[in-house]
């Protein structure tokens, strides 16, 4: 196995698109950083006119609350969390392009064809791929996690009075709009673990469609078409059926890792809840564990369905 992990390698660092990908995300992340932190330092209110005094209090406690609040998100560690939010749809994409690319196009050209023509061995082989791509995915992740923790240090958001969020928010103009309390580290990373669970799921869905339809924009298409139709019926099953019945349309896949990044977020104390997929017709709490580990189960099961078709695999020469 170690032999197939170095050979598989060697071929892996010579493309281009696997860099573009590896290093092209965390250099999007930074850049959409840096433009919400100046975004951030930014926030006043502006008036006009003669303004009572007692309005000018509102005003200014109302700005100063403001200020406060737009500047959280970039302050250790929460900055992490940011981060990482920021770039989540450019690592599902890159997670699902390498999937595609490096399992769908190579029963064309590459070497899967040659494996699955020639030696009995093609699982091993699998299994290395496989440990390179989610290898390539965690990088990626671990890149833009080690951007959120060291951004605030080189990228300054003025923090302004964070007691302004403790006052009346009656004065403030209800302000804040969400928690503004601290977050742990822990906590950030329990947040990047959820979106970490996105990108992987999404990586094992597109695979699996790429090994099955052996094209890697068959698998991008069908896995996408998939992930449509399965949250719209889920969305209407919900809305229809009553009693335990409820809890079968919350086993699909897309309302699992939807609920798993709400509840994660929860947790870290970046939301207050009851937004999201929370607030849909029928929807049915779920202890976050129990959420948590469907949500493993989908993962796990996509993969094992990456071996079962690669084994059957029938290619012509």
């Amino acid at each position: 196995m170690g032999s197939l992990i170095r050979a598989d390698w060697l071929r892996i660092r010579r493309r281009w698109d696997v860099w573009i990908i590896v290093l092209g995300i965390p250099l999007l992340g930074l850049i959409g950083y840096f433009t919400g932190a100046i975004s951030a330092g930014n926030n006043q209110i502006q008036t006009s006119g003669n303004v009572p005094p007692e309005l000018q209090l509102q005003f200014a406690a109302q700005a100063a609350a403001q200020k406060a609040f737009a500047a959280l998100p970039y302050q250790f560690p929460r900055s992490i969390a940011t981060m990482v939010e920021g770039t989540t749809m450019w690592l599902l994409i890159g997670a699902a392009y390498l999937a595609a690319s490096l399992l769908g196009n190579e029963f064309t050209w590459g070497t899967i064809r040659n494996v699955a023509l020639f030696q009995p061995g093609r699982l091993r082989y699998l299994g290395a791929r496989l440990l390179w791509l989610v290898a390539l995915v965690l990088v990626a992740f671990v890149a833009v996690t080690a951007l959120g923790a060291i951004a605030p240090a080189i990228i300054r958001v003025d923090p302004g009075d964070p007691s302004a969020l403790t006052q009346d928010p009656s004065i403030m103009g209800g302000f804040p709009y969400g928690p503004s309390g601290p977050v742990t580290i822990g906590g950030a990373l329990v947040v990047v673990g959820s979106l970490l669970c996105v990108a992987i799921a999404g990586m094992a869905l597109v695979g699996l469609a790429a090994l099955k339809f052996r094209s890697a924009g068959s698998g991008i298409l069908v896995a996408g078409i998939y992930g449509v139709v399965e949250g719209i019926a889920a969305a209407l099953a919900m809305s229809r059926v009553t009693g335990d019945l409820r809890y079968v349309p919350q086993m699909a896949l897309t309302m699992r890792l939807t609920a798993l990044i709400q509840d994660a977020q929860v947790a870290a104390g970046l939301s207050a809840g009851g937004g999201g997929p929370s607030t849909a017709i029928g929807w049915v709490s779920i202890p976050p564990l129990v959420g948590a580990g469907i949500v493993a189960v989908w993962i796990f099961g996509l993969l094992a369905l990456w071996f079962v078709v690669l084994r059957r695999a029938d290619i012509d020469e």
